[in-house]
């Protein structure tokens, strides 16, 4: 009876050591587990994601130049390659500033159409950087259209009539006067928040003008 009892004291203390290695070992498991998770943390801490996506927001604030967004492309790729960011958070990135850049050009194409600011020039020059960065679209398309028709009726117009009206009353055509005045009139294709501003009200009372007194010299000359 004694050497069972002492048997059985053997092995509960077998026990407890096996117990009592376990624990110690899932301990260390787990204390090892939480060093990895804070270098992956660090490793993640090092990147510069926030940083370029804080220069694409300041690009709404500030004066618009068409170098900024190349300035920045070249800066997301540069951070991708040097492994600051993932191919993901790369393609977010480029996204969100090709999405910017071209509210930025629409804004400046809308502020020349609706007031003067820039030159057509300027203007289509950005329109056709854009479509190399998207791809051409009907917004681009309906700008630069919208553009030649600004164009169109404040300089080819005006030098239309002035080619008709310069030679004399001996160059005078009926229908070729029509036409002229119904295209001053009412300026077509040309949308109507451009074409109903001052400035092109101004051309339109103008040039009406030029071709009624040339008409009213023409048969006035007729009659005498």
């Amino acid at each position: 009876m004694k050497i069972t009892e002492q048997n059985r004291s053997l092995v509960f203390l077998a026990g407890t050591l096996v117990m009592g290695i376990l624990i110690i070992s899932v301990l260390l498991f787990v204390e090892s587990n939480d060093v990895e998770g804070v270098e992956i943390v660090n490793e993640q801490a090092n990147t510069n994601f926030k940083a370029l996506e804080t220069k694409i927001d300041a690009l709404k604030k500030q004066n618009f130049n068409p170098n900024n967004y190349n300035t920045i492309a070249t800066e997301i790729d540069a951070s991708y390659q040097q492994e600051l960011i993932t191919g993901s958070a790369k393609s977010n990135l480029v996204a969100k500033l090709t999405t910017v850049y071209s509210d930025l050009v629409y804004k400046q194409a809308e502020l020349f159409l609706s007031r003067d600011v820039g030159t057509s020039q300027e203007i289509n020059s950005w329109l056709n950087q854009l479509q190399k960065i998207t791809s051409r679209n009907s917004k681009i398309d309906n700008y630069r259209n919208q553009i030649k028709w600004y164009n169109y009726y404040s300089s080819t117009l005006l030098n239309k009539v002035n080619l008709f009206i310069s030679p004399g009353i001996t160059n005078y055509e009926e229908n070729k006067y029509q036409t002229l005045k119904q295209e001053v009139q009412t300026m077509p294709y040309f949308d109507p928040s451009y074409k109903n501003r001052s400035k092109f009200n101004m051309i339109k009372y103008n040039l009406t003008s030029k071709l009624e007194n040339f008409n009213a010299d023409y048969y006035t000359a007729g009659t005498n």
